[in-house]
């Protein structure tokens, strides 16, 4: 039987009625509870840290050295007559370690004497006979020019004569000994090594990680290869690194009153750096931000999520020390790469967790 048009249409009319029925007691009031509920917030798992005071101990490998060492050396050339001072002996400044053979240079310090006062009657005849109108103003001149040229040369002659002396330029010990009754040292020929007994160096070589924690006035506890245990302060911290290792010079000062250390003995030294505020926080609470910084995250007053970057001051088998946080701030140790800053979670607080029954972060309450 074939249906008529009108038929169909008012056919079609019923389904859509019914069908719109169906989808308004579907999801319109279901729809308006879905949009009513508030959304589930992340829980997290913190840890309140406070500001400690925290100390550095950079441990270097070093050795010992003499503050002041030097080579004394011949300034004349000549025989060496004498060595009057001992290797190994304690000096005084001005103590005689070399005598080079003093030769003609004595008499030539008394020629020049004998002419220098000559030269001195000459000027002062001179200087009497143009008073009288005997003599004139240029021969007095003359007088004495030759009066300053005798002075200069006995002064020179002085001066040669002293350093057939080879002097310790300061108190120390006389080392080492390089020539015997002679020997001939020309000039810049060594006589021997001068070491100042205090104080005393022991120099090392810190990392680049390292360097930024030293001052100068830090103080420092060495312990010799000989046993010796010797505190000080740093002297020296190198600005620039050496270019082979990357490593920066650090010099501590010891005292050696004493003159037990020796040069050159191969020493451990540990070195205390400043006193400063720092936090001590779990090692896995590092994260890192949108720009590769490290930092941690923690949670404000309003239950937002922050990230604060943090500089890695030091660490220990219970953690790590870090600066960059300001007084006391709530860590999150657990969920932290799982939330964002700004994002607003639940907190539970980790000694809240380990008196109670566990809750993972990551659960909504």
């Amino acid at each position: 039987m074939q249906v008529s048009q009108s038929v169909k249409f008012a056919a079609l009319i019923v389904v859509l009625t019914t069908l719109y029925f169906l989808a308004s007691g579907l999801f319109g009031d279901g729809g308006k509870a879905v949009d009513a509920a508030a959304p589930a917030r992340f829980t997290v798992v913190t840890q309140t840290v406070s500001p400690q005071t925290w100390q550095a101990e950079i441990v270097v490998r070093g050795r010992t050295a003499a503050e002041r060492k030097v080579i004394v050396r011949a300034e004349i050339a000549g025989a060496v007559a004498a060595t009057p001072t001992p290797e190994g002996a304690s000096v005084r400044k001005g103590d005689v370690l070399c005598q080079i053979e003093v030769n003609a240079r004595q008499a030539e310090l008394a020629e020049a004497r004998a002419a220098l006062d000559k030269a001195r009657l000459d000027y002062n005849a001179a200087v009497k006979l143009h008073e009288g109108g005997f003599r004139s103003q240029t021969a007095v001149a003359a007088a004495k020019a030759a009066l300053d040229l005798a002075v200069a040369s006995t002064a020179r002659t002085g001066i040669v004569l002293s350093k057939t002396k080879i002097s310790a330029p300061f108190d120390g010990v006389f080392d080492h000994r390089n020539v015997e009754v002679g020997d001939f040292l020309s000039v810049g020929d060594p006589c021997g090594t001068v070491i100042q007994r205090s104080p005393f160096l022991v120099i090392g070589a810190v990392s680049e990680k390292d360097v930024a924690k030293i001052s100068k006035n830090d103080r420092g506890v060495a312990r010799l290869a000989t046993g010796e245990i010797i505190k000080g302060v740093v002297r020296f911290v190198a600005a620039a690194a050496d270019p082979a290792t990357r490593t920066f010079t650090v010099e501590l000062q010891v005292p050696n009153d004493d003159g037990a250390l020796r040069d050159g003995v191969t020493a451990d030294f540990t070195i205390f750096a400043k006193e400063r505020a720092a936090h001590h926080i779990p090692r896995s609470s590092l994260t890192l931000g949108d720009d590769g910084g490290i930092g941690v995250r923690t949670l404000g007053a309003d239950s937002a999520v922050q990230f604060k970057s943090v500089r890695l001051l030091g660490e220990d088998p219970s953690g790590v020390w870090v600066a960059g946080l300001d007084g006391e701030s709530q860590l999150i140790v657990r969920g932290q790469d799982f939330v964002s800053a700004g994002q607003m979670v639940e907190a539970v607080d980790v000694e809240a967790m380990k008196a109670g029954p566990s809750q993972d972060a990551g659960a909504t309450p």
